[in-house]
């Protein structure tokens, strides 16, 4: 799957302040999180998309060392109002590759909520996380929101895109999140 065309810096900082594209971090999105997602303290993860850096904070919460990556500024800087140590905030575009002092294969967990869909090539982004970002094992959450085969809306995927993105991991489960959104839960192999 290609995207025709991903936003702008510009259209994500409006988005931004219009708080469209958000969605909100519930209990059973963190209960379910928690059952699919063993809880290490130490370990690290890297929250793409951040957003204004909520479910950074709640990984933050369950033990984790943060970095959360988004290309809006005006997310970033709601993100930074809240200020953690363990948690850090960088600006980064995942069509300029990978972001700068990122450890090949020393990542704990990728969360990917809300954004495979405005990536260019989505599949291979993922694919590119779980080959070289992610240690041996390592896991990686995505929300995707869910279209049906005959839309032109964007930001969602079709279960056979989410499907194309969940193949070759050595775990891979999907369940539904809010009745629109599908979430994966994957684990890289551990060799």
């Amino acid at each position: 799957m290609t995207s025709a065309s991903a936003p702008s810096a510009t259209t994500w900082d409006a988005w931004q302040d219009e708080g469209r594209g958000f969605q909100v971090i519930t209990d059973t999105e963190l209960e379910r999180f928690a059952l699919h997602f063993p809880l290490h303290n130490g370990h690290t993860a890297v929250d793409v998309g951040c957003g204004n850096g909520h479910f950074s904070r709640q990984l933050h919460r369950f033990g984790y060392q943060v970095t959360g990556l988004d290309f809006s500024t005006s997310a970033l800087t709601a993100a930074r109002r809240t200020p953690l140590s363990g948690v850090q905030y960088l600006h980064h575009d995942l069509t300029q590759g990978d972001p700068p002092g990122l450890p090949a294969h020393g990542i704990d967990l990728v969360v990917c909520r809300l954004v495979l869909p405005f990536l260019h090539e989505p599949t291979a982004w993922v694919r590119r996380v779980r080959d070289l970002w992610l240690r041996p094992g390592g896991r990686m959450y995505a929300v995707i929101p869910v279209v049906g085969e005959d839309t032109t809306q964007p930001g969602g995927m079709t279960e056979e895109q989410i499907a194309d993105v969940a193949h070759g991991w050595a775990h891979s489960l999907r369940y539904d999140l809010n009745g629109t959104s599908a979430a994966l839960a994957l684990r890289a192999a551990f060799t």
